[in-house]
């Protein structure tokens, strides 16, 4: 099997098949002249053209190694220019990087050349770059979940979460959020596009709330609801039993039915929570078809009264302090929390594994729609294409120097061998071609002198 050589393999053959050429030349000069003596008149001129080559060859041989290494392994100063310079090279690399490539000017005048948001709408809303996407989240996603799920993790984690939140001044960070939920008047199309979608469940499924608010209406005002069911029942219902029962004992039959209807309707008063549930599904209806109702503006004023008095040091934000402090010192609430968060990954975890996720189908339909808003979107495309800008800015400026020093670490850790070999491989076929030149524009200078 023949060897097949590398490019700068190839070219180096070539440079020392010319130099190599060049010495013979210069070597059976005499030769030439002994078995050729009628070109004795021309061996002169052929005999300086080969030693004006072989300087040139011989020159750009000894030029060209010694950037690289020692000629001949000979202690000569100034040769082994890379390896003896990395120290030097690594620096001026990272100097280098940093006023070509880290400046601000460098960064927003490459960025302005692209529309980056436009070209990632573009491929965004393809179903195939989409789906291509879903399903590089979908081998991830499992992979980061699966590392979640070690217990050493999970306690870390559950751990440090307990702790920031005992740390932090949770009045603050509340007032914060609801400054900004309600600062800019958003807050209301949120909350009557809640109101609209929770209206229409209410009147489309009506026995289905009952039964879903019953439990919550006994279990915040079950004991009070019992205490004047029971007071109200015990009396109402013996003196209305005392008169329907006096009544359909002399009364005529329409008289004692509607004594009997009495009974029934007493009955249904009695029965406060479903008052109560009707009067929270009608309530909502209210709400929502009026956009000056009473509790919107209780809403809005309720808000603006917590942002101010969670802002300060105040009896409400020492309570609301306390009363998170309370929660998350018992184990029973932080168990509970924490099994949400695992019923949730192990939900995701399931879904991803199975054959056709429905997560990943969710993702790759957000992400066509996401491109195709972006594309219509032609003010939003340049806001994103700012914000990119400024943050690409703003890492460079703050963390130039890190870059750098990352740079310059990488250089100085390269073997010195190594990085000849790498530095010869990109540059050496070119400068090996340098020493062929310099062996025949040698050898041609040479023979021209030779007629002077």
């Amino acid at each position: 099997m023949s060897h097949v050589y590398a490019p700068l393999e190839q070219r180096q053959l070539l440079a020392n098949a010319a130099l190599v050429i060049a010495a013979t030349g210069v070597a059976v000069q005499s030769t030439l002249i002994s078995h050729f003596p009628a070109y004795a008149t021309y061996m002169p001129h052929v005999k300086m053209a080969f030693e004006a080559a072989l300087v040139g060859g011989l020159a750009d041989w000894f030029a060209v190694t010694a950037i690289f290494r020692r000629p001949l392994n000979l202690p000569i100063p100034h040769t082994a220019i890379i390896p003896t310079n990395q120290e030097r090279i690594a620096a001026t690399i990272g100097v280098f990087v940093q006023s070509n490539f880290l400046t601000e000017d460098a960064i927003r005048r490459s960025c302005s050349r692209y529309n980056l948001s436009g070209e990632m709408a573009q491929w965004l809303e393809k179903e195939t770059n989409a789906t291509k996407l879903s399903r590089e989240i979908g081998i991830i996603a499992p992979r980061v979940l699966q590392f979640f799920r070690h217990h050493a993790v999970e306690d870390f984690v559950q751990r440090n979460i307990v702790e920031w939140i005992k740390a932090s001044e949770s009045n603050l960070l509340t007032a914060q959020m609801l400054q900004a939920i309600f600062n800019n008047g958003n807050h209301q199309q949120a909350f009557q596009f809640v109101l609209e979608q929770l209206d229409d469940w209410l009147t489309k499924n009506p026995q289905q709330a009952r039964e879903l608010l019953t439990p919550f209406v006994d279990a915040i005002m079950g004991a009070v609801l019992s205490k004047l069911r029971s007071a109200l029942g015990n009396d109402a219902q013996g003196v209305t039993s005392l008169i329907v029962g006096g009544l359909t004992a002399f009364a005529k039959p329409e008289v004692r039915k509607s004594a009997d209807q009495l009974m029934s309707n007493l009955g249904e008063m009695l029965n406060i929570e479903q008052k109560i549930i009707d009067r929270i599904i009608s309530l909502t209806h209210e709400i929502r078809q009026d956009p000056n109702h009473t509790f919107r503006r209780k809403l809005d004023e309720l808000a603006k009264h917590y942002i101010g008095v969670l802002s300060v040091d105040s009896p409400e934000s020492k309570r609301f302090n306390a009363f998170k402090d309370e929660m998350i010192n018992s184990p029973d609430v932080v168990a509970f929390f924490g099994s949400i968060v695992v019923s949730i990954r192990e939900a995701i975890q399931k879904d991803l594994n199975s054959t056709n996720p429905a997560i990943l189908v969710s993702v790759r339909d957000a992400l066509m729609m996401l491109g195709r808003n972006l594309a219509q979107d032609t003010q939003l495309q340049k806001d994103v294409n700012q914000g990119i800008t400024d943050a690409a800015c703003f890492i460079t400026t703050a963390y130039s120097d890190n870059i750098i020093d990352f740079i310059g670490h990488q250089v100085r850790s390269w073997e010195s061998e190594k990085m000849v070999r790498e530095i010869e491989k990109a540059v050496g076929g070119d400068l090996q071609m340098i020493r062929l030149n310099g062996t025949l524009v040698g050898g041609l200078i040479g023979l021209v002198l030779s007629f002077l």
